[in-house]
């Protein structure tokens, strides 16, 4: 019998879709939703190669505390199955005396991470560690220079990542390694808290980095900025997140299924050779009633038609699968 490898012949009148992609929740308020600073994580992620969805749930001035008492959080989180979902507390509260964060941070952050594991148990969970402000808060002596602030911010989230079994985007510390390293780029808006389109890109580095464990260097998202700058935060994003993985309780990305097939047909009879990546179930719908979990099947067609096969890969958190149209003649 003589088959015909019919992959390349047919290429014209095969039809095929895949719509697996990396979903991003981001949970914040100003220091998020400042310069559109998810989308330009997003399109970092898409230059990089990357499908990703990104929503937001944010509101300026807001902790915590208020996104676990408002109802449009928990919609946001049980409206899909979102891969990664970053909560960013507010600018000051994560640098509070320890009692403060312990009673007026800790319970509602522990009640935001404990409904996306109930409702997203295959979602990873960052915190967004933020900045300190240009010149520290000099409402309260211990964070009253930039330093003393920084340094505590960065010891809460990690003690929260750790109580709570969670990762960080340490987006502030690579605000002060490009602080320290190249003193002359500014990062803040005239508030001296607030970031300019220069740290809103810093943030984005940094996500991307934390999320897909690469560097964000010489990305092609448009993004209108000096190019020296950029290529600073780049280095900075990658040196500070690669280098120092363990101590971010680094959550390496979810392998992608990864659906694709060959066919080989010989007039009424196919047989399709998988070639599918990190899948756990495997199942072919052949379009005319005929079902097979063969991870390679034969079949042959009785009637005349064009058939849609359909290749489904699951795994114990998402179902993906690519689509074919064939002739049978």
């Amino acid at each position: 019998m003589k088959f015909f490898f019919f992959v390349t012949l047919f290429t014209l009148t095969l039809t095929s879709f895949s719509q697996d992609s990396t979903s991003v929740l981001f949970v914040g308020n100003s220091f998020t939703f400042y310069n559109n600073m998810p989308y330009i994580f997003k399109d970092i992620a898409e230059s990089k190669g990357k499908k990703v969805h990104v929503d937001t749930v944010v509101t300026g001035g807001k902790d915590l505390k208020f996104h676990s008492e408002r109802p449009r959080t928990y919609q946001m989180i049980q409206s899909r199955k979102w891969d990664y979902v970053i909560l960013q507390g507010h600018s000051n509260e994560f640098a509070q005396p320890d009692s403060k964060v312990d009673t007026l941070t800790f319970p509602y952050a522990k009640e935001l991470v404990d409904s996306v594991r109930k409702y997203n148990p295959c979602a990873r969970i960052l915190f967004y560690m933020t900045w300190g402000y240009k010149n520290g808060n000099r409402k309260w002596k211990p964070i009253a220079s930039y330093d003393s602030m920084q340094l505590r911010i960065e010891r809460q989230y990690l003690i929260f990542a750790d109580k709570l079994s969670t990762g960080v985007s340490p987006v502030g510390m690579v605000w002060k390694e490009v602080r320290e390293s190249n003193p002359e780029i500014n990062l803040y808006q005239e508030d001296r808290f607030h970031p300019i389109l220069t740290g809103s890109y810093l943030s984005a580095c940094t996500h991307f980095t934390t999320i897909f464990g690469e560097s964000p260097y010489k990305n092609t998202a448009k993004v209108e900025m000096n190019v020296f700058e950029r290529e600073v935060i780049e280095i900075a994003a990658t040196k500070i997140v690669l280098n120092n993985l363990a101590k971010w309780r680094y959550l390496p990305v979810q392998k992608l299924l990864e659906p694709g097939f060959d066919l080989i047909q010989n007039k009424d009879s196919i047989q399709v050779v998988s070639n599918a990546k990190n899948y756990t179930s495997h199942a072919w719908d052949f379009g005319d009633g005929t079902i097979s979990t063969d991870i390679n099947a034969m079949h042959n067609y009785v009637s005349k038609g064009e058939y849609l096969i359909t290749q489904k890969i699951s795994n114990t958190c998402k179902t993906n699968q690519l689509v074919r149209k064939i002739k049978i003649d």
